[in-house]
This record gives C-alpha cells, structure tokens and sequence, in this order.
C-alpha cells in the first residue's frame, strides 16, 4: 500500500532537513572571524596604487613669518621651493594634495588632513603612500629668493640631471650683485646643500682670469703683447730655446687669441706626456698653421700663457692670482683635485657617465680651466677690470681697452668671446667633464650660472646659453 505522508510528518522532515544545512555551514572557516577582529571590509588587489602629489601650496594668508605666497616646482624626485626674499624658513604652513586615499609623511611624520607646519631650512624628505602600501619618495629643497629667476634655473636642472647650480646677477652701472642663489646639492653623498657662497670650477671661464694676470704684467711693462715666446728670444727661451720657423713666431697675442695656428690641442691627451712642459713640447712638434692666420680654440694655448706667468711673475700661477685679486678683496683658489681634498664650500664635480670628473692634473690645466671661485668673487673680478668709478680697478684704461678689442680674425678679444646673436658684451663659457658653466659681461646687466655636472645632450650648451641670456634679461625686466 502507498504510504501518505501527513502534514506533521513533512514538518518534521523539513527541520530535519534545515538542522543538516546549518551544521555543514558551522563547519566552514571561510566567514568565520577570530575573536577580537572584524572581518576584512576591502580587497587588497583593487585598493589603489595611486600615489601623486597633485598640488603644493604655501599662503601667505596661513603663514604670518613669509612675505608672499611660495613658489613651488616639483619633479619625479624634488620639490623646490622658493620663499619671497626676507621670508622665514622655519615653520611654514604647507599643504599637499594627494591622490585619493594616499598618505603622506614629511621628515617622518604623518601630516593631519595633508598639512602641516615644517622646517623648510632643511632638506626634507617626503612619502607619499597610496592605499595599496606602495610608496613614492621625494626631497623638499627650499629657499629664499626671486620665483621669476629660481623658476627658470630649477627645470633646468632637473631636465639635465645637474646637482647643483650657483647663479648671480650683477647691475653694471652700480658694479654690484643684485642677486645671487644655488640650487641642488654641493654634494650629494654629504646631503649637502648648495648655496651662493660655495666656489665651483670654472673649466674654460678660467681663461677670462689668465687674461687677466697677462694683462697685469703687460701693464707693468714686464711682457709685452706682441713678444715672442719661444727660441732664443722668447719669454720661455730657457725651457724651449730651438723650435719649428713657424713656432718662432708665435707671441702672447696670438696665444690668447688663439691664432697661434697648432691643429693638435695636447691638454687632456694621455699620449701627450703627464707635465705641462711634455705637453707644451708636444705642441711644439704638432702641424701648425702661420700663426695670426686663423682661428681655432686651443686650450694648450693658454697652458703656456700660465707658464708664462710663472716665468715672468716669479711666483707659481694660483699664488700669483690670488696675489693679484688680494688688492681688490677677491678670494679664488685652484680648485680641489679630488672630492676628498676639497674645501669647506667648494662643490663636487659629477660626471655624467662612466667617465671620471678629476682625472687630469690640475697642475696641468689650471691656466685653461683649473679656477675655483664663488659667484660673489667672480663679479668682484668683473668689476674690477670694467672701467668703472665706483669698485677700483685692477687694469687701467688703456690696458682695459686692448684687452676687449676684438681680434680681426675671429670673435674674440684677449680671453674673452664676443659677437654672439642674443646679445651684445663680452662671454664665456667652460665645459669639462663634471663641470660647465657661462657668464656675461652685458650692457646694463651681467649673469652667471655654475654647474658641478655637464650633459652630452647636444641642446644642453646652447640651453645653458640661452639660460644665462634670460636670467639676465629678467633682471633687467625686474630693474633688479
């Protein structure tokens, strides 16, 4: 007989059936929380890896102890900033925008709401943290300034990877610095930050300063322009009394117009020998043009032109320079030959590249490229061979004016560069590896710019030029 179930009998059945379902669910873990915890509320594979610092912004509104809203550039790795000259640099008010869900910490400390009251007179490092766990790192470098000119050095350098740039500004008519800063890092090992008083190398700037000792000597009637300076007659007769018809004629104008006529420049060659008198005598054995014929850049030129110096002085070349520019209150020095023998204040040259920033003897090159000096010294040498009635001058006018004349060959004076298309005065420029720098004499104005590192990018020196030029026009902009 079928069996009919009654209506109590499926109750009891489906309780039965429940009862089953609810023990196979205690006996799984995957829900169940451990006492103490809350279970997670997010997955860690969708939380967000973004990390950006979206803005930065310093209000004078929020800070009583500056002069104006900051100016802020930020890179892949720094954060510049540059506070209105005369503004405090300790405890300002700063604040960030971040991504959504990022964190940040400056100096390791978490910042409430993104901002926070900090000591900008530091170098200050930064974190931002997205909500994935992944960071990002960044360096507050900040200072007091002119936003209108840092803004145009601190791209720059980030753009060709320099550590650190020293630039000034100089009013002519007043024979004073009207401005002068430095960016970056000294020294990067160090964390030591760059700043207007430290001396860099000059590289070719150098030979603006060998110019100068030359003409010094010319004006105490100790050398003369157009004497010889080789064989039996010349000034360095007693080092290289037989030489080459064509190097008999060679006089110490044509050196430092470089028209001597060498084709072969032995500076920085190896296979040249190590001093500077085996370097000298490998010129002297190299093919030559007539010499007051042609043009051709030639850093062994001024090499001999410090021998000279040293013949003719008496005294080796640094001494005799500084002894020169003591009179004026200026302070040079040949610059350091390794990181680890440098001065207090006196930038590290980097190179860029597997290459070496002090592997020539700076003995050797010092009259072509071995100078070290801050950019505060170096208007005080400008302004001290210009003319001028207000700073005294080391060279008189007629000495003066025989040194700017421009050479009939080429667009060059007695050391210096002239006849370039953005601008009219005087220039120069050095590169060396670990090294380059730029400076102009201008009309109203003047400007330099030091940098402790080069780039071989191919627009990097005409950039460097055009740098200069426009920190220079911006002062004039500015009637600094």
């Amino acid at each position: 007989m079928k069996k009919i179930f009654t209506l109590r009998e499926g109750v009891k059945t489906y309780l039965v059936f429940a009862l089953f379902i609810s023990l196979l669910a205690s006996c799984s873990k995957k829900d169940d929380p451990t006492p103490g915890n809350n279970p997670p509320t997010s997955n860690p594979a969708t939380n967000s890896s973004a990390k950006e610092i979206t803005g930065i912004t310093i209000l004078k509104s929020e800070n009583a102890n500056i002069n104006g809203d900051g100016y802020i550039y930020k890179s892949t790795s720094k954060i510049y900033i540059t506070l209105p000259l005369g503004s405090t640099l300790t405890g300002v008010r700063v604040n960030f925008n971040l991504s959504a869900k990022a964190s940040i910490k400056v100096d390791g400390n978490t910042l409430v709401n993104n901002s926070g009251t900090l000591d900008l007179s530091k170098t200050l490092p930064v974190v931002v943290t997205a909500e994935d766990g992944t960071s990002a790192n960044f360096t507050i470098l900040a200072q007091t300034g002119i936003k209108d000119i840092d803004a145009m050095i601190y791209p720059f350098i980030e753009k060709y990877n320099i550590p650190a740039a020293s630039y000034a500004i100089g009013k002519n008519s007043t024979e004073s610095v009207v401005y002068k800063n430095a960016s970056g890092f000294a020294s990067i090992e160090g964390n030591e930050r760059a700043t207007a008083d430290y001396e860099f190398r000059l590289a070719s700037m150098s030979k603006q300063h060998t110019a100068i000792a030359i003409m010094s000597l010319i004006q105490a009637g100790k050398i003369g322009l157009n004497d010889l300076v080789f064989g039996t007659t010349g000034i360095l007769k007693a080092s290289f009394p037989t030489v080459g018809p064509k190097s008999a004629k060679v006089t110490v104008r044509h050196l430092l117009e470089h028209t001597a006529g060498y084709t072969g420049d032995p500076m920085f060659s190896a296979s040249a020998g190590t001093t500077l008198d085996q370097k000298i005598q490998s010129m002297l054995n190299s093919a030559q043009n007539e010499p007051g014929t042609t043009y051709s850049y030639y850093n062994m030129g001024y090499g001999v032109l410090g021998r000279i110096i040293e013949v003719v002085s008496g005294k080796d070349y640094i001494s005799y320079i500084k002894e020169l520019y003591g009179i004026g209150g200026i302070t040079v020095n040949l610059a350091s030959s390794s990181p680890a023998s440098r001065r207090v204040k006196e930038a590290v040259c980097y190179p860029q590249g597997s290459s070496t920033a002090y592997g020539n003897d700076i003995e050797v090159y010092k009259a072509a490229g071995g100078i070290s000096i801050n950019t505060e010294n170096l208007f005080k040498v400008l302004y001290s061979v210009d003319g001028g009635t207000i700073r005294p001058d080391i060279l008189d006018y007629a000495t003066r004016t025989m040194m700017f004349t421009k050479s009939t060959i080429a667009n060059y004076t007695l050391g210096w560069r002239t006849g370039h298309s953005l601008f009219e005065g005087f220039y120069h420029g050095g590169n060396l590896i670990g090294t380059a720098t730029f400076w102009i004499y201008g009309t109203e104005y003047s400007a330099a710019i030091l940098l402790n590192s080069r780039s071989e990018n191919s627009n990097f020196d005409t950039e460097l030029i055009v740098l200069t030029n426009n920190i220079m026009a911006k002062a004039k902009e500015l009637r600094l």
